[in-house]
């Protein structure tokens, strides 16, 4: 070999030194960075098998605590796996029982199931879908399910996953509440009343049919529009704004409108209004109960007139009785002045049949002059009406029986305490006066007795004033109250008392009637407003 050929085969081996070296130094650095990259990766593989562990109990956790029932099953209906709450609502678990959801379902939902379960695989999931189920104790359960399939790697369909939900309650709730929505609109529909709902910007959002026939305008032509634009209000519509304002506070309220229909009619409204409040309690408007008062208004304008004329009458009646009283009174003082000088001028000449003829003139007139007196004491009653104070009946009574005639063979008692009453003093007394009068009068015994009683019957007092004279038949009861009507012809009678007495007690707002019987003696009933 020459020389040449020997330096040319060392510099082939240095350079093959130098590439085997050059390689050497490429492999070591390679493998420190493979051994980097293998320490991160079992870094990373540690801290993903720590996060996949995490997610499955936290997974777990949600699994086994979600407050809905949640359960696994296989392609052809089998439980795979299912939460507490799932067990509680079927009554099975699926670790002791074979379980299929699709024969819980009733018999009467097997077409439902086939198209739910056709759809879950075919669309890869089903919402809100509704069945009919029958747990393991007998129940049935109508639930709602959202259930979606899962997948293998290969993207192949495995299994399925659902939430189910128990909707019986909440569907009885609502079937409920639309049973009750039902009623109350075919009342609001129906009832006589117009009903108006209106925003807080007084635009009318509903009517009922009532509200339409009483202003002649359909829910379509007001729905939207301000009432107090729509119907003018005789001096403005300033009370309409006002009474909303009162409502938007939250307060109710009623008043009287005067408004043009669509009809160009004007009618009287009476508006019962109330705020309207949404489920935060926030006043989000109001509904008003409306009534036409037009009818009854004219009523009591005419109910007006006829008091004021009644009034009138009254007041140019009770002036005519005065005028007649003492036009008729006048002669009979003369006449009885005459017979008084006939009397004097004749005391020698006149026999006893003239002064026994003279003494019944004298009674006559006397009883005529009485009679004058009641009739004007009658019309009178009710005439002037003054305030009712309070009447002390205890007191009237006593100071009654100090001046009243009471012959000593007649006992006057009180059961109880009299109580105070509302009224007019001096009617009182007179109503009194002549009860315990007309007892004394036909007391026919040795012994009389008159018993004067009281007692609370709710919102009056009843009064009761008996005796044991000579009684009352049963056919004349209802008699002896009307004016004139005298069942004792005696000189002190005029027929009057009684009547009076009766219209009194009807002043007083009470009643009168009478028990008694022939012989045995009689009681007054009357009743007096607290």
């Amino acid at each position: 070999m020459s020389q040449e050929e020997i330096e040319i085969l060392k510099r082939a081996l240095a350079r093959e030194k130098a590439a085997r070296k050059a390689a050497e130094e490429i492999l070591e650095q390679k493998s420190a960075q493979l051994y980097d990259t293998t320490q991160k990766l079992q870094e990373s593989n540690k801290k993903l098998e720590k996060l996949v562990k995490e997610k499955t109990l936290e997974l777990k956790g949600v699994f086994e605590n979600i407050v809905d029932a949640y359960v696994v099953m296989d392609l052809w209906g089998n439980v795979i796996k299912m939460n507490d709450a799932a067990i509680n609502l079927l009554g099975f678990n699926n670790e002791k029982d074979n379980l299929n959801l699709l024969e819980l379902a009733d018999p009467s939902e097997v077409d439902n199931v086939m198209n739910s379960f056709e759809a879950l695989i075919t669309e890869g999931s089903i919402t809100n879908f509704q069945i009919k189920l029958n747990t393991k104790n007998g129940e049935q359960k109508l639930v709602q399910i959202n259930a979606s399939i899962i997948l293998n790697d290969d993207n192949k369909p495995v299994a399925a996953q659902g939430i189910v939900r128990d909707i019986t309650l909440e569907n009885k709730y609502r079937s409920a509440i639309e049973a009750e929505k039902q009623k109350y609109s075919s009342i609001i529909a129906n009832m006589n009343l117009g009903l108006v709902e209106v925003n807080n910007d007084d635009e009318i959002q509903m009517i009922n049919q009532s509200f339409s026939e009483m202003s002649g305008y359909t829910e379509e032509e007001l729905k939207g529009k301000k009432g107090g634009l729509i119907f003018p209000v005789e001096g403005g519509t300033d009370v309409i704004a006002e009474e909303n304002m009162k409502r938007l506070k939250g307060e109710s309220n009623s008043y009287e409108i005067k408004v043009k229909t669509k009809q160009g009619n004007i009618r009287h409204w009476l508006i019962s209004g109330a705020p309207n409040y949404d489920i935060n309690g926030d006043v989000i408007g109001s509904i008003g109960i409306h009534l036409d008062i037009t009818d009854l208004k004219s009523l009591q304008l005419q109910k007006e007139n006829l008091l004021s004329k009644l009034e009138k009458s009254n007041n140019e009646l009770q002036e005519y009785a005065h005028i007649v009283s003492h036009d008729l009174k006048s002669p009979l003082r003369s006449i009885d002045a005459l017979m008084q000088w006939i009397k004097e001028d004749n005391k020698d000449k006149l026999d006893e049949a003239s002064l026994q003829n003279i003494s019944h003139i004298e009674t006559t007139l006397e009883k005529m002059e009485q009679l004058i007196s009641d009739v004007l004491e009658y019309s009178s009653i009710g005439s002037n009406d003054k305030e009712k104070i309070d009447v002390n009946l205890s007191e009237v009574v006593n100071e009654l029986c100090q001046i009243l005639y009471v012959p000593k063979h007649i006992n006057i008692s009180v059961a109880n305490k009299l109580p105070v009453v509302k009224g007019d003093k001096v009617k009182l007394q007179q109503l009194f006066q002549n009860l315990i009068s007309n007892a004394v009068k036909f007391i026919d015994k040795p012994k009389g007795e008159i018993h004067i009683n009281v007692k609370d019957v709710g919102e009056f007092y009843q009064f009761s004033v008996s005796d044991n004279g000579i009684g009352i038949e049963k056919q004349y009861h209802d008699k002896i109250f009307k004016i004139f009507h005298s069942l004792n012809k005696s000189k002190d009678s005029t027929g009057v008392g009684l009547s009076i007495v009766k219209k009194i007690v009807n002043l007083h707002e009470g009643e009168i009637w009478l028990e008694s019987e022939p012989k045995k003696g009689t009681t007054f009933y009357f009743t007096l407003k607290k």
